[in-house]
């Protein structure tokens, strides 16, 4: 079925569904085959055919030190937004071993 569902001859996934607040779910797939699938295609987050998922988190200090001992990347340093409709945010992208980029948000303190 995931073939016919993806376009993929011999799809394989594995799924993971996050269900959040709002009725509102994530979810996430793996693809376990085809075995010839590439694994990293060195998308820059301006390239046509990048996305990413963007997270709120309470706190990205904490969450930072797991990302760098879990073999993720960051892509830079973690910033302040000064202005626009995400002012105040404190924001970092980061890269999982296959180059999926995650952007993970800091709330402001109010």
């Amino acid at each position: 079925m995931s073939e016919q569902i993806t376009g993929v001859k011999g799809a394989e996934l594995k799924l993971a569904v996050v269900k959040v607040p709002g009725g509102h779910k994530i979810e996430l797939l793996e693809y376990l085959a085809p075995a010839d699938h590439k694994k990293d295609a060195h998308l820059r987050p301006c390239d046509v055919g990048h996305v990413h998922v963007a997270l709120t988190v309470e706190n990205l200090e904490p969450l930072l030190e797991k990302i760098a001992a879990s073999g993720w990347k960051a892509a830079g340093n973690p910033q302040t937004i000064n202005y626009g409709p995400n002012a105040g945010k404190r924001v970092i992208y980061v890269r999982d071993p296959d180059g999926t980029t995650v952007e993970f948000m800091e709330m402001p303190k109010n």
